[in-house]
């Protein structure tokens, strides 16, 4: 049923969930006869600055000296020199992505001369956005973070709706202080690391203290102190697990943990695209998801002691808090994912199959527990194994919240449609170069414009079955305009290689294939196809 309901709702207004550069003035590879007054960079959503996250890079390779740049929403402008001499210049820029990620590119502009075009992946933009890779203690300490969360969530929801006698139950008084305890230095720590982080420095930088006023002053550092601030209230309220169900901890305490999944949503994606309904709908998941996970925690530190009507009331709270989680989960899903094809061809897409997966695999321990509860059997073993299985799911979605998503095909939303102002639609092209042996490469280049272009490749033998290749070697050139050979790094997925680039120009352009096999026989060909020029003006 998730399954169905990610590949069946298709009608949902996607978000992004990492900053994408929409585009940049001057444009990336643009030649002008004069210094321009400015740079402009407009993104997707609003950034912070780094400190030294911007730089110029002359023709000799020097860094110019420049004003420092501003940042406003979702633009950045940075006044430039107006002596800057003729020649090629390289702009480098590295800036925060609302939820918290820091993003990257490049982009160049000619005064008086031409400049070298940057590969669209590296760029940054909305067809090769660039972000750092998470090191392991920033995803270490979001997972204990999430787990942290689960546990007191879990606990507080089953001592105030299923088992109030449990409350004085010592390894559930055990796991109440651990979760406060974790959530704590958690979010401490995850401020601490946000620093070096974004600055893309070493963790010896983390007591910087001008790294920690910098992530203050984000929308992540301020989301990071609400949750601070939030485990720091419950402390003297349910450090004692019995003074949880007295008035008015009752109330205030419940509302105290939504508020710190709010605080985690908007230390996360559901920041990115600025609604408040996206970050309604993540705090929601995190709280429900919290719910299941701890529950099934409290019950797995229980064991036998606990009361078989305690499980079926968590049996039921446990099936409504599936069931918004799984709602939660699919709007989620589709706000990132905005291709059937972005499920199998990107590592986020890969990832949240594989997350999928593990849920459905915990649905299938729940249908287990809630069957055996229903034979009057106190379900032990089945319960543990939920519970390892959601840890798995927690673990996972960690991994996803420091994966870049899939970037969208319409990061600039002011750009109207090609078909929408009477322009022919953007066709596509494909390349079949013969390998020898009856083996055939075929490329397809969707759509073959200056707009951007995703390339997929396949090599099949004579039976047409895909053959698995150990090297795949591509360039691209374009003799008639001058353009000479530029390396396109391909990635494989399941024996089909892709890659995204941005061609320069338009007009007929050469591509030269190397493949090499399992027998290491490597086989060069060559073939050509048609660009035409951009189709969004």
């Amino acid at each position: 049923m998730v399954l169905a309901a990610v590949f069946g709702l298709g009608l949902v207004t996607p978000a992004s969930a990492h900053a994408e550069l929409v585009r940049s003035t001057p444009a990336n590879g643009a030649r002008l006869e004069a210094p321009p007054p400015e740079v402009r960079l407009r993104f997707t959503e609003s950034v912070n600055l780094i400190e030294g996250g911007m730089r110029l890079v002359g023709p000799g390779g020097a860094t110019v000296t420049t004003a420092a740049p501003v940042s406003a929403g979702r633009t950045v402008t940075w006044p430039m020199p107006a002596d800057l001499p003729p020649g090629s210049y390289v702009v480098t820029w590295r800036v925060i992505s609302s939820d918290g990620h820091p993003v990257s590119g490049a982009f160049s502009f000619g005064v008086g001369a031409a400049a070298h075009v940057i590969p669209d992946s590296a760029t940054g933009s909305s067809t090769g956005a660039s972000v750092s890779t998470a090191p392991w203690p920033v995803l270490a300490a979001r997972l204990a973070g999430y787990l942290a969360f689960a546990a007191f969530t879990g606990v507080v929801a089953f001592v105030l709706g299923c088992g109030p006698a449990a409350r004085t139950a010592p390894g559930l008084q055990k796991l109440a202080r651990l979760g406060l305890s974790g959530g704590i230095v958690g979010a401490l720590v995850g401020l601490l690391l946000q620093g070096p982080y974004t600055a893309g420095v070493g963790m010896s930088h983390l007591l910087d203290p001008s790294l920690l006023r910098e992530t203050l002053s984000t929308p992540f550092g301020l989301a990071m102190l609400w949750r601070l601030a939030l485990y720091t209230v419950l402390v003297p309220l349910a450090w004692r697990l019995p003074s949880v169900t007295n008035r008015p901890n009752c109330w205030f305490i419940p509302a105290a943990v939504a508020g710190t999944a709010v605080a985690i949503a908007a230390a996360g994606h559901g920041a990115a695209s600025g609604r408040i309904s996206d970050l309604a709908v993540v705090a929601v998941h995190v709280l429900t998801a919290g719910i299941w996970v701890g529950g099934l925690l409290a019950l797995t530190v229980l064991g036998r002691s606990v009361d078989r009507d305690a499980i079926a009331e968590f049996s039921a709270l446990a099936m409504l808090s599936v069931l918004i989680l799984v709602a939660t989960g699919v709007v989620n899903a589709l706000q990132h994912v905005h291709a059937v094809d972005q499920l199998f061809w990107t590592r986020y897409g890969l990832l949240l199959l594989a997350k999928l997966a593990l849920v459905g695999a915990a649905l299938v321990g729940a249908a287990v527990s809630r069957q055996r509860l229903r034979q009057h059997r106190i379900p032990l073993l089945s319960v543990r194994v939920e519970a390892l299985l959601t840890a798995a799911v927690l673990l996972m979605t960690a991994v996803l919240s420091m994966t870049t998503p899939p970037p969208s095909e319409a990061a600039a939303a002011g750009r109207p449609a090609a078909a929408a102002r009477g322009e022919s639609p953007a066709r596509n092209q494909q390349v079949q170069m013969p390998l020898g042996d009856g083996r055939t490469a075929v490329l397809a280049v969707l759509p073959a414009t200056t707009d951007g272009s995703l390339l997929n490749l396949v090599v099949t033998d004579s039976s047409g079955r895909p053959v698995r290749l150990t090297r795949v070697d591509l360039k691209v050139s374009n003799p008639g305009r001058g353009v000479a050979a530029i390396p396109v790094p391909m990635v494989e997925r399941s024996r089909l290689w892709g890659a995204r680039y941005r061609f320069p120009l338009s007009g007929t352009w050469k591509v030269t294939l190397t493949v090499q096999d399992q027998d290491l026989n490597a086989v060069v060909t060559a073939g050509s196809f048609a660009v035409t020029g951009s189709t969004t003006g």
